[in-house]
């Protein structure tokens, strides 16, 4: 081969090669940039909102079928040659189902039966071949069954008449037990509802109960109503104000002696006897040290510190002392306090003396828990102190320290002198395992506590509870403990407790006033923490 025809061979197979290579990069296809962004062109049935910002779709709890969704580039760049997958977690493809065709999204939301909101992600891919450009994550929220709230209560939770022997509330009746003589024709019931509803007659209101009162009780959302219908019966033979039991005394008395009860935990509202059911939302509660009065206070204590004895019988100055309102005790508490050099508890303001300015009527209360002076007890350390304290797992009695409440307590079968019940001097019953006196029967004995409801409100564990700052309402009712020499033995057990307003002496008007007061004293407590 002569040298020119070599070298026209070499130049047609070097223009052979740049044209091939000309001709690969025509074809060759640039990638594309994609920053996936989704709209909606119309609300499908099922579809509550759309937040496109942020990818959350909320779904009500019929569920949605729709295509309304569309994906395309933030930037408008064409769409040709990509295509979008949809992918749905496998736990949730039970419910949620999602599929793309060219730039739209598909989604099946199945009805949701279940209270609680359930939530997914659909990851939505824009692929150019094999090679993932952009991801979308749709959120998806969706509702569940709403739970229908109940009504309101509109229940009658307290019925009580000043001076009364029992009361009991069972729906639609209530039935409360009078001394005999009473004159049913102008009486004057408490009557607590649940809370926030609303009672007719009002509480206070004056009623004829010759025959049966009706009651109506509406709740506070106005979508319950409820009837009850009060009667009143008179007890045969008569309760008569205390007069005192004989000529009995107590040699082994010591004035304003307290008993230590150490800290521990216990469950208020739980029969230890198993004798009856627990009450609701019995619970734990933890309670800090603190000492208690032996005995109930005394006629001699309360002279000895406030200077009079406001008792209705005053034949032995052991007895305990009664006819006192909530706030003569508290005031009470605060004079041994400054006595015994301790910080007191209470602060008076409003307050409402007698006419002579030596009775406490009323008052509005400041409490300091803080204060290290006597004071009332609330009612979970009276039932703590009842039980026998740290050691009540093993006491297991439904009155303070017996089973059998002629060891332990007076009452109406076992306090009779002549032909009534009467009040006993302190101190002549058998204790509980601490020490205590007289926890069941003699005097009713307040708490500090006011009444929030009759019952627990939850069976949350507590410490150290308090109870309201406030009284619930303008009757100022208070929780009461223990029972009284002329009620029931029931009345007397270690978890019963009852209401007492707290100011109802302003009105000696009310029929027994003297009697209701009659059976109400108090024993002290002081904080040791």
């Amino acid at each position: 081969m002569n040298l020119n025809k070599f070298y026209y061979l070499i130049v047609a197979l070097l223009c052979s090669i740049s044209f091939t290579a000309c001709s690969d990069d025509d074809d060759k296809q640039a990638v594309p940039h994609i920053e996936l962004v989704a709209s909606m062109s119309s609300f499908s049935e099922g579809i509550l909102s759309f937040d496109e910002e942020n990818g959350i779709l909320s779904v009500s709890k019929e569920g949605t079928l729709t295509s309304s969704i569309t994906l395309s580039d933030a930037a408008g760049a064409d769409m040709d040659g990509i295509t979008l997958k949809a992918t749905v977690p496998a736990a949730d493809k039970m419910w949620c189902l999602a599929n793309c065709s060219k730039n739209r999204l598909s989604l099946s939301v199945a009805k949701n039966n279940a209270e609680n909101v359930r939530q997914t992600t659909v990851e939505i891919s824009a692929l150019f071949g094999d090679q993932a450009l952009d991801t979308y994550m749709l959120i998806i929220t969706q509702k569940g069954v709403e739970k229908e709230e109940e009504p309101a209560a509109a229940d009658i939770t307290a019925f009580i008449i000043p001076g009364q022997i029992s009361s009991k509330i069972d729906y639609p009746v209530i039935t409360v037990t009078m001394p005999a003589g009473t004159d049913v024709t102008a009486l004057k019931p408490v009557v607590v509802p649940s809370e926030g509803a609303t009672v007719t007659p009002a509480s206070g209101t004056v009623q004829d109960f010759t025959d049966a009162v009706q009651y109506t009780v509406v709740s506070s959302d106005q979508k319950n109503v409820k009837t009850y219908m009060a009667i009143v019966t008179l007890q045969s033979g008569g309760v008569n104000p205390p007069s005192g039991g004989g000529d009995e005394d107590n040699p082994n008395y010591t004035t304003f002696e307290m008993v230590t009860v150490g800290a521990g935990s216990f469950i208020i509202g739980r029969d230890l006897s198993g004798t009856y059911a627990d009450k609701e939302n019995a619970h734990k509660v933890n309670i800090s040290a603190f000492e208690i009065g032996r005995y109930e206070v005394t006629q001699r204590e309360f002279q000895d510190v406030m200077g009079y004895n406001p008792s209705v019988n005053k034949k032995k100055d052991l007895l305990p002392v009664h006819t006192v309102t909530l706030y003569e005790a508290m005031l009470y508490c605060n004079k041994l306090s400054e006595r015994k050099g301790y910080k007191p508890v209470y602060t008076f303001k409003n307050e409402l003396w007698d006419p002579t300015n030596t009775e406490l009527y009323e008052a509005d209360v400041i409490r300091d828990k803080t204060a290290n002076g006597y004071r009332l007890p609330t009612s979970a350390e009276w039932e703590y102190a009842a039980k026998g304290g740290p050691d009540n797992e093993n006491q297991p009695y439904y009155y303070a320290g017996s089973n059998d409440l002629d060891e332990v307590g007076w009452y109406r079968e076992n306090s009779i002198v002549g032909e009534e019940p009467e009040l006993h001097v302190v101190g002549l019953k058998k204790p509980n395992s601490l020490g205590i006196y007289d926890m069941a029967g003699n005097v009713e004995e307040y708490t500090g506590e006011w009444l929030l409801q009759l019952g627990y409100i939850s069976d949350a564990e507590e410490t150290d509870p308090w109870g309201p700052e406030k009284p619930r309402d303008e009757d100022r009712l208070v929780l009461s403990r223990g029972g009284c020499f002329s009620t029931y033995d029931t009345n007397c057990s270690n978890t019963n407790m009852r209401l007492l307003g707290a100011h109802i002496k302003t009105d000696m008007g009310y029929p027994g006033g003297d009697i209701w007061f009659g059976n109400i004293g108090f024993r002290v407590v002081r904080s040791l923490k």
